[in-house]
């Protein structure tokens, strides 16, 4: 399923999605599936896979996956922009069977601005995502800065608070968060119009990790952005807002930060 974990800046959004990845990475069912599915395809004429995946996990961020007594695990990195159904505009990630997809900072690639141009090749992929045995989490600070496709498709998981205990060295050894799960959109909407007091539309929970979650993962990998691109400037102080209401508006305006959005991405058809 999708899965939209939500909360404001430094609840630990990433840290639990990262944490969720670290679970399903040493889930051997899971994996074992997965791999079972390859090699039958790989007899059933896929002559180009060349090697079967060690765990189901994929993201848009480098994740070390870890679990006590075993080798660190990588994550497979994949671009967000280039999810979906095979098409000629853009060239697509090969998804494989059971895979587990961790998006941070989602409303960057699921704008719910951009909503009239998203392109029917990824929609369609997000709509059918679960004949594959897909699992997508997508975490961000409002759930309504996702594309309302996207959102009418997802369970939630708000992050009421985050509790980390520290060692004797003072290092984080152990992470509880405290979550209301609400599974579907309806009970989402009826969530925030009641200001998140109506009981009935979630389940709260604690999920812990006995672990230092943060050594998994660099949470100040965004940092370097906010300074790319500056290194031979002054400090403006009369910097005009960029105009993004056009789409050529958009994309230049996506341009001048980060390279990740694939040329054709966005349709130029009105709606």
């Amino acid at each position: 399923m999708i899965t939209i974990v939500f909360a404001p800046p430094r609840y630990g959004k990433t840290c639990f999605i990262t944490h969720m990845a670290n679970l399903v990475a040493f889930d051997r069912q899971r994996n074992r599936a997965m791999q079972n599915e390859l090699i039958l395809k790989i007899r059933s004429g896929f002559t180009g896979i060349a090697t079967i995946p060690q765990h189901c996990v994929s993201a848009n961020y480098d994740i070390s996956l870890r679990k006590f007594g075993y080798t660190p695990r990588a994550c497979r990195r994949i671009n967000p922009y280039r999810l979906g159904f095979s098409n000629n505009k853009v060239d697509v990630h090969f998804n494989i069977p059971y895979e587990a997809i961790f998006i941070t900072e989602a409303q960057k690639y699921l704008n719910s601005r951009m909503s009239r141009f998203f392109p029917d090749w990824q929609s369609r992929w997000y709509e059918q995502h679960g004949h594959n045995n897909l699992d997508i989490w997508l975490d961000t600070q409002r759930p309504m800065l996702i594309d309302v496709n996207i959102r009418e498709l997802a369970g939630f998981i708000e992050i009421v608070y985050l509790n980390i205990r520290l060692n004797e060295y003072n290092r984080p050894c152990r992470l509880q968060w405290l979550i209301r799960h609400i599974d579907n959109a309806p009970l989402f909407d009826r969530y925030m119009a009641s200001g998140k007091k109506d009981k009935s539309c979630y389940e709260e929970s604690i999920v812990e990790a006995n672990y230092n979650v943060f050594a998994s993962y660099d949470s100040r990998s965004c940092k370097p952005k906010f300074y790319a691109g500056h290194f031979g400037e002054d400090i403006d102080y009369n910097l005009s807002e960029p105009t993004v209401e056009t789409l050529d508006g958009y994309i230049k305006f996506l341009r001048q930060f980060d390279d990740e959005l694939p040329t054709g991405f966005y349709d130029k058809r009105s709606v």
